[in-house]
């Protein structure tokens, strides 16, 4: 009568939870086509979730025999014990995913078709709906009883969807189930009512080992199992251990500890499972939001001493909007060396990379890449020749310029994660050029490490709709499109000095790696006393780093 009051209470807090935030239990459904019906789960969203805008490794749990989707969150303790863990810094943070199937035993059995609803539906509306990071090296599974045996059954025949899994008291009778086993009475494994022993055998694990095996895949298991667990699982664990010690011999636990079959021992186990899976998890992602900048600054020696608009008055409010805008990050455009020279004096905490585009060297305009040094480190740096011999300094196609990015490798001094910055400037008078130069920097990105975060800063002389900018968000996404909160400050980055304001004129761009996600994006178009910093407005964005 007390586990029903209680569980009462607990559905209600569940129908007014509000919206997902730190700490927090979301019950989940969806109509699953698979079953013809509604499907049914819980996430746990561990306190972390709220506070660090990252995506989490997640965590399959599967319940018993009869059991639910509250089963493990009413009797297995899966709070305490996940957040116990990482307060400690035993585990990291994650994602638990908790379905409920009653009797369905996790597989496609006699009338209902549980592995694939969990595979095909389940599995991606819980990871489109939660930031869990949707790759196999971060996805885990573990079960009790009966969700032991389908965790087991899962893995050997999907073992490229999952990383590790923990099994505990798994029910995988072999060759039948006892008389007194729940299996004997379950509609997976019946024919005309009745317990068939050939749909038992047609579902166990062992039809499954050998291809398994065969694919050379290794899924590490840990299972565990009571000495007075008076189905004889303990045995059948040891049996399933010598069956697979000679594939994964290092892959594989066994534990036989004092406890019967009940959730009394399965509280106590759990902790153990979890820090073994935690082990097969790649350490926690640090994600680290930077903000980046592209900004063509005006040649230098394009005006007259006299004028206004001369570099000797500019360089100042250049290096001013550079330091107010507290980026990590510039692609400068149409620099000059004695420009970067100045700037980098002005600004003190930046190092800088680049080389002329007419020499390779000195001579000519630079895509110089700025980088805070208390943000940053530089690893290395390379530029290319928008051409068809991109090594040598050389014109491309319709250019009437040589054109140039400048690809440079950074390490945060923070996290110690990459980043690539990419730099650019497209001719202003070639078309083709523009849609060859884009195409060629397309490949370069699609050559870099697929796993390190990129980011493209440049004045590509053309507006959005040019067919060069289709080949760039191929690889790429606009930040000014991919923006988490709208995009501030306008469509025009060329203002000729205040003298040429075209709506619609934007042709100065950031695009980030698909999986970066874009908190902002902003042109700025900040003046001083009425003065222009540059003939551009420079554009600005805070990005995550993943």
């Amino acid at each position: 009568m007390q586990y029903f009051l209680l569980a009462l209470l607990h559905i209600g807090l569940l129908l007014f939870c509000p919206p997902a935030s730190s700490g927090e239990l979301k019950q989940q459904a969806f109509h699953s086509q698979i079953l013809n019906g509604e499907y049914r789960y819980l996430v746990y969203l561990p306190d972390e979730y709220g506070r660090l805008d990252r995506q989490f490794p997640v965590l399959y749990l599967l319940h018993g025999a009869g059991g639910d989707e509250h089963e493990w969150w009413m009797q297995g303790g899966v709070k305490d014990t996940i957040d116990g863990l990482v307060r400690r810094g035993e585990i990291q943070p994650m994602v638990v995913v908790m379905p409920g199937q009653p009797q369905a035993w996790w597989v496609d059995g006699a009338s209902v078709k549980a592995e694939s609803a969990l595979i095909k539906e389940l599995m991606p509306h819980a990871e489109s709906n939660f930031r869990v990071q949707q790759k196999p090296a971060q996805r885990l599974i573990a079960g009790v009883s009966a969700g032991g045996y389908g965790a087991l059954n899962l893995v050997l025949k999907h073992p490229q969807t999952f990383v590790a899994a923990a099994l505990l008291s798994p029910a995988i009778y072999d060759p039948l189930p006892p008389e007194h086993s729940t299996a004997q009475t379950q509609p997976p494994f019946q024919t005309a009512g009745r317990f068939d022993p050939k749909r038992w055998g047609a579902l166990h694990y062992t039809q499954f080992l050998d291809t398994y095996k065969q694919s050379a895949a290794i899924v590490p298991l840990y299972i565990e199992a009571g000495d007075h667990d008076n189905l004889g699982i303990a045995l059948q664990s040891a049996i399933l251990v010598e069956k697979l010690r000679l594939h994964q011999p290092n892959a594989i636990a066994l534990k036989v500890n004092d406890g019967g079959h009940d959730w009394g021992f399965w509280r106590g186990s759990f902790p153990r499972a979890l820090e073994f899976l935690n082990a097969r998890l790649r350490p926690a992602q640090r994600t680290q939001s930077i903000r980046a900048m592209s900004y063509n600054i005006r040649c230098g020696s394009c005006e007259n001493e006299s004028d206004v608009n001369h570099w000797s008055r500019r360089k100042f409010l250049v290096a001013d909007v550079i330091r107010r805008s507290r980026v990590d990050v510039v692609g400068l455009q149409e620099m000059e060396l004695f420009q970067a020279r100045s700037l980098a004096a002005l600004l003190g905490d930046f190092d800088w990379v680049g080389v002329g585009r007419d020499d390779g060297a000195e001579k000519g305009e630079i895509n110089a890449v700025f980088v805070r040094r208390s943000s940053f480190s530089i690893s290395a740096y390379k530029t290319l020749w928008l051409s068809s011999t991109p090594e040598h300094p050389s014109v491309g196609w319709d250019a009437a310029l040589n054109r140039t990015v400048t690809v440079a490798n950074l390490k945060s001094r923070t996290t110690g994660q990459g980043l690539i910055f990419l730099n650019t400037h497209f001719d202003h008078i070639g078309a083709r050029a523009r849609e060859e130069s884009a195409a060629l920097i397309s490949r370069v990105v699609a050559g870099l490490s697929g796993e390190t975060p990129k980011i493209l800063a440049g004045d590509l002389n053309d507006i959005p709709n040019f067919q060069g900018y289709e080949s760039l968000t191929l690889q790429m996404r606009d930040a000014a499109a991919a923006t988490r909160t709208p995009a501030t400050g306008g469509d025009i980055t060329f203002n000729g000095f205040g003298s040429d304001l075209k709506p619609g004129n934007k042709i100065d761009y950031l695009f980030v790696s698909p999986d970066q996600e874009v908190k902002s994006h902003h042109v700025i178009t900040d003046l001083y006393d009425g003065l222009y910093p540059s003939d551009h407005f420079p554009v600005v964005m805070e990005v995550t780093l993943r």
